[in-house]
C-alpha cells in the first residue's frame, strides 16, 4: 500500500484514522504512528519534524479556509 485516503464515513473518529504511541524498548525507532491501519515506525527526530510540517500546513490551510468562509481546524 503506497497511499491511503480518508474514508467516506468516519470510523471510530479519531482512533479509526490515526494513532500514535511509543514503541516498547526500541530506543531508535521509538514512535509508532498508525494511519488508516498502516503502521509507521519513526525516530523521534523524524516524528518531531513530521509534527512541525503538519502544523505548518494546517496553519496554511486554516488561512485559506477562513478567507473563503470555511471554519479552520
Amino acid at each position: 500500500m503506497t497511499e491511503t485516503h480518508e474514508p467516506e464515513v468516519p470510523q471510530n473518529w479519531p482512533y479509526g484514522h490515526v494513532g500514535v504511541q511509543l514503541t516498547d524498548d526500541d530506543e531508535d525507532e521509538c514512535i509508532e504512528v498508525t494511519i488508516h491501519g498502516v503502521k509507521h515506525y519513526l525516530h523521534s527526530t523524524t516524528a518531531r519534524e513530521l509534527s512541525n510540517m503538519l502544523v505548518e500546513k494546517i496553519d496554511e490551510w486554516n488561512g485559506i479556509a477562513t478567507r473563503v468562509g470555511y471554519p479552520g481546524v
